[in-house]
């Protein structure tokens, strides 16, 4: 695949493959930072094992959701968005969660919106392409 013919690609790997691989790739960088923990959701008698994938798979996610959106147009603002807003139903589940509440809402929104942006970044910096 060759560059765009308006300049604006130099890679040959299509902006929405880069985003979505670096996007599953990075989405696991939180659990290891942060978690979420089963064991917060288990002594509720919930599967904590189970409705921790719900925000993996989200974070994960961020990045094909970066990499099919054209709004903001830079990517320094809309990796951080589009990260924020992917993750922000999930979030509900951490306000929910007693021993959780507010303060893991905004753990999980910040690192979803560093996980938008380092996709943004990362996939700007290999194809050359503010978006698709």
């Amino acid at each position: 695949m060759a560059d765009s013919p308006d300049g604006g690609g130099r890679g040959e790997w299509p902006y929405v493959v880069v985003c979505t691989v670096l996007g599953a790739l990075l989405g696991w960088l939180p659990q290891y930072l942060h978690g979420p923990i089963p064991y917060k959701f288990d002594v509720h008698y919930l599967d904590g094992s189970r409705m921790v994938w719900a925000f993996y798979s989200a974070r994960m996610l961020i990045g094909f959701w970066v990499g099919v959106s054209t709004w903001p147009g830079p990517w320094w603002l809309r990796g951080p968005l589009v990260g924020a807003i992917g993750i922000f139903p999930v979030l509900f589940i951490s306000l929910a969660t007693p021993e959780c509440g507010w303060p893991c809402f905004g753990v999980n929104l910040s690192s979803a919106a560093g996980v938008g942006l380092s996709v943004a970044g990362l996939a700007f910096l290999v194809t050359g392409r503010h978006h698709r």
